[in-house]
Formats: structure tokens, sequence, C-alpha cells
């Protein structure tokens, strides 16, 4: 569930002053599956976030672990949907289970009472377990604002940082449009 990855070759980490290349390429020995760490990549979009955590997920899958790749907000809405249909504890196993997951676009929008409670019952599930990738748009001071309940952040939180690896990306976003043609919008 990858799709195309992009690797670390080409990656130019110049463009990332607070990203050292020998940590993410240390990540990608597969060691923090090992010691079921977790790795946070924490960032502005469109600073390379998901491809770094796409490469080092990748290679713990060369490398022969178990691995999983999902955006968040569907990995919420499957366990959302499988609590109806009676089927919840073999979908959060299917999320609890792989050595690697990689959550995607974490924090991208508020989470509901709900996906509260789902998502801290697989990073509680995971924790000491397995280890998480996970990629987002925001540091951890606005987490809070994410969650119904302050407490509830700090606790699915504290589970997620704990002997954590951060990276951090900062920077200017390389994205842009191809070409722009036309008159300057008003805005």
């Amino acid at each position: 569930h990858l799709g195309t990855v992009e690797g670390l070759d080409g990656f130019d980490f110049s463009l990332r002053p607070q990203l050292e290349p020998r940590v993410v390429k240390e990540l990608c020995t597969g060691r923090f599956v090992e010691e079921r760490r977790n790795v946070l990549c924490l960032g502005q979009p469109g600073l390379g976030k998901t491809r770094i955590a796409k490469a080092i997920t990748h290679a713990a899958c060369l490398a022969g672990y178990s691995t999983l790749c999902v955006l968040c907000a569907e990995m919420l809405e499957d366990l959302h949907a499988s609590h109806a249909d009676g089927t919840f504890h073999r979908a959060l196993r299917r999320y609890v289970k792989p050595q690697v997951l990689l959550l995607d676009e974490f924090a991208y929008e508020p989470f509901d009472a709900e996906a509260t409670k789902y998502l801290f019952r697989l990073v509680s599930a995971r924790y000491g377990a397995g280890s998480i990738v996970l990629t987002a748009n925001t540091g951890f001071s606005r987490w809070v604002r994410l969650f119904p309940s302050e407490s509830a952040a700090v606790a699915a939180v504290d589970r997620l940082i704990d002997r954590a690896t951060i990276l951090r990306f900062t920077g200017k976003t390389k994205r842009g449009p191809e070409q722009i043609v036309g008159a300057p919008l008003d805005e």
C-alpha cells in the first residue's frame, strides 16, 4: 500500500536545514523497528515528510519487516465502519499486527470523540509492540486543538512520542504550478 516510493536518491537535504541525513539513513537500517520506536515526521505541507516516511517504511519492508501504509483518516473511517458491523476487533488487529504502521496525514483535520477513542486504542495497542511512522502538518502544541479534550490528546501523544525519533521538516516547499497562464488574479 506504499504506492510510489521515491526513496532518498535525489532528496535535497540542504533544503531541509533541521533534517539530518545520517539520522534518516540510520532509520532506513530498520533498527527502530527492532527497538519498537516510533518515527514522527512533522512540518508544513510540501517539505517531503511523506517521501521520507515512505522511504523509511519501504526500507523496513525490504529488510523483511511487515508493514502497512494508510492515510490516518481512512484508517479511522475503517475502524468506525467496523464498529457498526461488529468486526471492530478484526479491523483493529489489521492495524496493530504489522511491525511498522505508516500513518500518513495524521491530524490533518480535527478528531471527533469516536475517532479519538479508536486512535487511542490503536496507539495503546501498538505501544511497545510495534512501530508507527507518522506524518503530520502540525506540531504537538497544536494537536491539543484537534482532540475533543486535552486529556485525550495528552494520552495519545504521550505514547506516540515516548522514545520516538522526531524528524522536523523546515524550509520552503518545492511544490508549485508547472505553468501559470493568464492575468494575475485579484486577491
